[in-house]
């Protein structure tokens, strides 16, 4: 289990011991649900933010297309680093 994820468990009460009809390996994998859909919701502004891009670029509005593509960058950027402080593989 990713050690994060695993402060997150006991921080909540959930240990090895407590939790017997649900494993921990099965409370592993609930965990990394959240967090894939966590790193969705990035994905999708991403992909909002790409597509503002390309729109106001054909407009050449430069200001709002700046924000846009750095809006997308950082959307991205924050999903691989959920994925990482999570051990969340792609």
């Amino acid at each position: 289990m990713n050690k994060r994820i695993q402060e997150l468990a006991e921080e909540a009460g959930i240990h090895d011991d407590v939790c017997s009809m649900c494993p921990i390996h099965e409370l592993e994998k609930f965990a990394e649900l959240i967090v894939r859909e966590c790193v969705g919701l990035c994905d999708q502004a991403a992909e909002e933010n790409a597509r503002t891009f390309y729109t106001v670029t054909e407009t050449q509005e430069v200001g709002p297309a700046l924000v846009a593509k750095g809006s997308q960058v950082q959307a991205e950027k924050l999903s691989k680093q959920i994925k990482q402080h999570f051990g969340v593989k792609e």
